[in-house]
């Protein structure tokens, strides 16, 4: 299976590829995939580049499997590059390939980097729905790296939402994941940068910044290796300015912000972040601007420093009102002219964007479009003397104020839901091992009607062995033999006892059926059922002798299921389907 992760590290590089060459097999071609994959996060261009070639090469005549994982690729540096809607592939389509193939890794990361190309955008309400559909249908599917960006989708929303508790409990989450995947490497390094500085984030929304900073060191310290991406370099950074803004010094937090316009001019690959840095430094030195008693030299020096910034921003922004950048930027250039006293400019353009902020529930960035429109009325019906630009003014404080409150309520219903989720999730685990342990009394149940059956054979042997030892000539003996058959007659394993059994076999494996079914479709029905005979640990001669068939059939039968499972010869199958007995146990995500 190939997996593609955001923040990794180039582990190889894509093989020189020829002019002409034979047709290659798909797991060959699917590992060249995977090569190019590992080149995104710290190279997406060159990444892009190889896709390309290694497309126009290979994707004619490539089977299905391969076309689908070109697809996947591309869209995954789509959602990089802010581009994932621009591809003319049909995400849907293909999400329904791999869910079908069972290549469930595949399709969660199609909808990661589809969620992540909706927050970018400023789209909070669908990247929320998109990762809900990622936790509803692939949790306990996907594996453990996977999961880990789908937790740093997660946190992202819940921060984006004021949700800082269940963001925090994500993070810590999610960290705890990275330390069970194996030994630290690139990927650990990077991601952990994430969730290190998400962690950081959660003790800034209880003004804890004294507990917050030794994560944003620990941060730093990691981005010092040379094997940390630019972009988790750009997150870092972006935190370490959100700190000193928490701390209100603006001066601090500007700087930071030209450090990562420093760290990612001339880079194409992160031209997102680039233009977020020049718009959050001009928004920072314009606070530090309107805030500080800045000497009239110094203020004419942030003044040009911003214009510089909004130009260089302007010319890599595609005027798109769909684009979240394009968005932020009108919001900037409304605070600039606010700053520069042209507020009938600073009125247009905070109308034109924050309608659209209003449309995508993009409720914080509402509310400060509120407040800079209030700043803007008040300052403009002061120098006008307007009285209804100074009413409009009040309304749009009174409007802030409504916010905040339906904010607060909505937080506080909010964490009333996340409790009860909580409960939920906690009644669903005393169920599944409720279930664990009805499950093994079962199984007991049926180990001891079994042992029950073997006794009886046993004893049928044994009289038979008598049997046959006793010379038939002798009236006496003849009377003798009557009376044995008739004793076997009355312990012989009846169908009815079959049938028992076998009842409380199905009974006891529902789940495991159904998993093994799921799992293996090419096992018949019949081999799907011996699954749960074979559980229970007998021999093929003791199933044999319990059944009646001869024990090499049984002995056949788990050959073929072994193989059709893909086991190995030294593979243990009763200890595969026990394992698998207990993950079917396991209860429905919510």
């Amino acid at each position: 299976m190939t997996y593609i992760y955001l923040h990794d590290k180039i582990t190889t590089s894509p093989p020189a590829m020829p002019a002409t060459r034979p047709a290659k097999p798909t797991d060959t071609l699917l590992l060249e995939l995977a090569g190019i994959s590992e080149q995104i996060s710290l190279d997406t261009t060159a990444a892009a580049q190889a896709l390309d070639a290694f497309r126009r090469e290979h994707r004619p005549s490539a089977p299905q499997a391969v076309r689908a994982m070109i697809d996947l690729l591309t869209l995954v540096i789509a959602s990089v590059r802010n581009t994932f809607d621009k591809q003319g592939i049909d995400d849907l389509r293909l999400i329904a390939y791999f869910k079908k193939t069972k290549k469930y890794d595949e399709a969660a990361q199609i909808l990661v980097a589809k969620a992540r190309h909706f927050f970018q955008n400023g789209n909070l309400a669908a990247g929320e729905k998109v990762l809900a559909e990622v936790r509803e249908e692939y949790l306990g599917r996907i594996s453990a790296r996977v999961e880990v960006v789908y937790l740093t989708r997660m946190t992202f929303l819940y921060y984006r939402r004021h949700q800082y508790d269940e963001g925090l409990r994500a993070s810590l989450q999610g960290l705890d994941k990275i330390r069970s995947i194996g030994t630290p490497g690139a990927w650990h390094h990077n991601i952990s940068t994430v969730f290190y500085t998400n962690i950081a984030n959660g003790y800034f929304s209880q003004a804890d910044f004294d507990s917050a900073l030794p994560y944003l060191e620990k941060s730093l310290e990691i981005t010092m290796q040379e094997n940390i991406s630019a972009y988790n370099k750009f997150n870092v950074y972006s935190y370490f300015a959100f700190y000193y803004e928490s701390k209100g010094d603006h001066r601090l937090s500007a700087e930071w912000q030209e450090r990562i316009i420093a760290l990612l001019e001339g880079d194409a690959t992160h031209q997102h972040y680039l233009i977020h840095a020049y718009l959050m430094a001009i928004t920072q030195y314009s606070f530090l601007y309107r805030r500080t008693q800045l000497p009239a030299a110094e203020r004419r020096r942030v003044q040009r420093r911003q214009e510089a910034y909004l130009t260089a921003a302007a010319a890599i922004i595609p005027a798109d009102l769909s684009n979240g950048n394009y968005l932020m930027y009108l919001y900037t250039a409304a605070m600039l002219e606010h700053q520069k006293g042209h507020h009938a400019t600073a009125e247009q353009l905070l109308g034109q964007c924050m309608p659209h902020y209003v449309r995508m529930g993009h409720h914080s960035t509402v509310l400060n479009c509120t407040r800079l429109q209030h700043e803007i009325y008040y300052a403009w019906g002061r120098e006008t003397a307007d009285a209804q630009r100074l009413i409009r003014a009040y309304e749009c404080k009174q409007e802030e104020a409504r916010m905040i409150e339906e904010a607060s309520m909505q937080s506080h219903l909010q964490k009333l839901e996340a409790a009860r989720l909580r409960h939920h999730l906690e009644q669903q685990e005393l169920s599944r091992r409720l279930l664990e342990q009805q499950i093994e009394a079962m199984n007991k149940e049926i180990q001891l009607t079994a042992i029950n059956l073997q006794e009886k054979v046993t004893l049928l042997d044994e009289l038979k062995a008598y049997i046959l030892s006793v010379k038939k000539t002798d009236s006496s003996q003849r009377a003798l033999i009557r009376m044995i058959v008739q004793k076997i007659g009355a312990v012989k394993i009846t169908e009815h006892e079959k049938a028992v059994l076998q009842q409380k076999l199905d009974e006891g494996n529902q789940g495991l059926y159904r998993i093994v079914a799921e799992l293996y479709p090419d096992l018949t029905p019949l081999e799907v059922r011996t699954c749960g005979l074979l559980k229970t640990g007998m021999t093929d001669k003791e199933l044999s002798r319990i059944y009646g068939s001869g024990y090499r059939g049984y002995e056949q039968m788990r050959y073929r299921i072994k193989k059709k499972m893909k086991l190995t010869r030294t593979d243990n199958l009763v200890r595969h389907l026990m394992e698998l007995s207990t993950r079917s146990t396991a209860p429905e995500r919510a």
